[in-house]
Order: C-alpha cells, then sequence, then structure tokens
C-alpha cells in the first residue's frame, strides 16, 4: 500500500521539484487513490475550491470604506487567492482530463517496468520508451522512440494494444513480441514469439500506406524505411529475446546488426573497414555481462575477421594476406 504524501511534498510535486524517487511516490499514491477512492472525493475538493471563491467573492463585494486596506488583510485576500490557484492546479495535476505520459530510457543495461494493465516491456540497453501512467480509452497504446524492446501483453480484446514506432503501428490481442529499430540503416524488425501481431504503416511510408502485414509465431518482418521495403521471413524469436535473460543469442544475424546491438550495450562505435563484412551471416551466443574484448575475440576467430579498438571506436577488417 503506496503511503499518502505529506503535504510539502504535495507542493514540491505540483511545483515540478520533486526528485525521480519523490515523483514516483506521488504519481504510485495517485494511481491507488484513483482505483480505490469513493465518488464523493472528487467533489469534496471541488466543494472546497468553491467555498474558497465564495469567500473570496464575498470580500470582493464587501462596501467599500474609507479606512485604508490594513497590509494584514491585503496579505490574507492574497493567500485566499494562492490557495484558490494551488487548488485549482493540484485538482488539474492529479485528476487530469488526459494521461499523463512518461518517458524512459535504459542507460547501458536491460530494464523492466510494468504498465498499468500489468503488461511488462524490457527496454534493451539504449531504448527509450513512452507510456501512459494510466490506461483509458478503447486502446492501449505506447510508443518505442528507439531502441529495443520485448513486450509480454496481457491479453484485452476489448483494448487492442499498440505500439507506435516511426512510421509504423503493431497492433495486438496478446502476445509476446520483439520490435527492434535499427536508426544507422534505417530498419525496424518485428518478431512474435507467442500469439499474434498486426503491423501497418501511416502515411510517411506512402508506399505501404494502409497495408498491413499479419505475423505469426516465429515469423519477422523486416522495414527498410528508406527504400520502404519490407518482407517477412522465418526467425528464431527466442533466440532475439535473449537478452531479456541475461544472454546475447545471434541466429544468421547479419554482422552489422549485431554491431549495433553491441554499440548500444558497451557504448562503442563500430565500423567496417570493408562494407562487404557488414553482411557476413553469424550465430553466436554470449553472456550479457562478457567483456567487449571477449566477444570481438569470440566474432573474429570464428569469422576470420580482425578487429582494432582506439578510444570507444572499434573498426573490423579482413586480416592481412
Amino acid at each position: 500500500m503506496s503511503t499518502q504524501p505529506t503535504k510539502a511534498l504535495l507542493e514540491k510535486y505540483v511545483a515540478g521539484k520533486c526528485t525521480p524517487g519523490e515523483r514516483l511516490l506521488v504519481e504510485a499514491w495517485y494511481r491507488q487513490e484513483q482505483e480505490r477512492r469513493s465518488s464523493q472525493a472528487l467533489p469534496e475538493l471541488q466543494h472546497t475550491e468553491q467555498a474558497i471563491w465564495e469567500k473570496i467573492q464575498h470580500t470582493v463585494r464587501q462596501p467599500a470604506k474609507r479606512v485604508p486596506v490594513s497590509r494584514y488583510t491585503a496579505l490574507k485576500v492574497a493567500a485566499c487567492l494562492l490557495l484558490l490557484l494551488g487548488a485549482g492546479y493540484l485538482l488539474q495535476r492529479l485528476w487530469p482530463a488526459t494521461p499523463r505520459w512518461l518517458e524512459v530510457a535504459a542507460q547501458g543495461r536491460p530494464l523492466q517496468l510494468q504498465l498499468d494493465d500489468g503488461s511488462v516491456i524490457w527496454l534493451n540497453a539504449g531504448g527509450r520508451l513512452r507510456y501512459p501512467a494510466r490506461f483509458s480509452g478503447r486502446s492501449r497504446l505506447v510508443e518505442l522512440l528507439g531502441g529495443e524492446a520485448c513486450l509480454d501483453v496481457r491479453q484485452d480484446p476489448a483494448h487492442p494494444f499498440l505500439v507506435k514506432c516511426g512510421g509504423t503501428r503493431t497492433r495486438v490481442l496478446g502476445t509476446v513480441f520483439n520490435i527492434r529499430t535499427y536508426e544507422g540503416p534505417g530498419m525496424l524488425q518485428v518478431t512474435v514469439q507467442e500469439g499474434k501481431v498486426a503491423v501497418s504503416c501511416d502515411g510517411g511510408l506512402e508506399k505501404l500506406a494502409g497495408r498491413e502485414m499479419v505475423l505469426q509465431p516465429g515469423e519477422r518482418l523486416t522495414l527498410y524505411t528508406r527504400q520502404q521495403q519490407w518482407h517477412k521471413e522465418r526467425a528464431d524469436a527466442a533466440a532475439m529475446n535473449g537478452w531479456t535473460a541475461g544472454r546475447l543469442l545471434f541466429s544468421n544475424e547479419r554482422l552489422d546488426l549485431i554491431a549495433w546491438q553491441l554499440e548500444q550495450r558497451y557504448r562503442v562505435r563500430i565500423s567496417f573497414a570493408d562494407t562487404t563484412l557488414a553482411g557476413y551471416r553469424i550465430t553466436a551466443g554470449f553472456a550479457a555481462a562478457d567483456p567487449l574484448e571477449e566477444v570481438l575475440d569470440a566474432l573474429s576467430l570464428a569469422n576470420n575477421l580482425h578487429y582494432a579498438i582506439q578510444d570507444d571506436s572499434v573498426i573490423f577488417s579482413k586480416p592481412s594476406p
């Protein structure tokens, strides 16, 4: 059960001066209050605000007197006005007309969070997600702003789950699937492990606008946003989601896409002295805690490659003849 915040903490929240921990405390209390508060709670606050307003109106309508208003009286009226404004602002913040949206980023390591409906999202290192503190309306919408996420969606046919990512929208009824964006090559992949999803494109991708592709378990959609082309293929979904269990698993994966994942996890820049290396297909597995050099050593030995590290940059090349 969430502890009720103090008046001082609520004032800090309204002023936008809370620490991240204090903000989470207030919002957790608010969500709990929404679920259990009686129908009298909101009218009660509104009644308080109305009473303050009537008091101010009564003060303003008093016949003017020829004696000067004392500084103390003026301060009392000012305090009432501030209280009215504060109550209205607090009412707006704690009982908003529209859902409050939150944004999280996974810095250096994966992050797990549970949504209001019980769905669970794992956000991979380097990923950014935007989601509402509380779902409302006919659908449940979240937005992947970048990176990779694995979603285990709670089934609710009456409220379809939607993931917005770039120019695409993935519609879900209840499933486990992975969605990954590659900013460099301008690519997006959706891979289904359980259930079924439907991926569609908006008007920003004119060639694909209005089209929809349905994915079953073990299928992956790859979308090339610059060329506005997509295709569907078989894929090892369990391998793609291995990072949620502390593993880096690659199943017939292109080296440039592996490099992108290593960049997010180890915060380095990886390039290729020979562009043909980017298309090498690799199957390998590592523990997420393995040092970068061990991963690079294994990839190089297994595929007859050479690499060099300078500061935070890695360059793959073919070995000298």
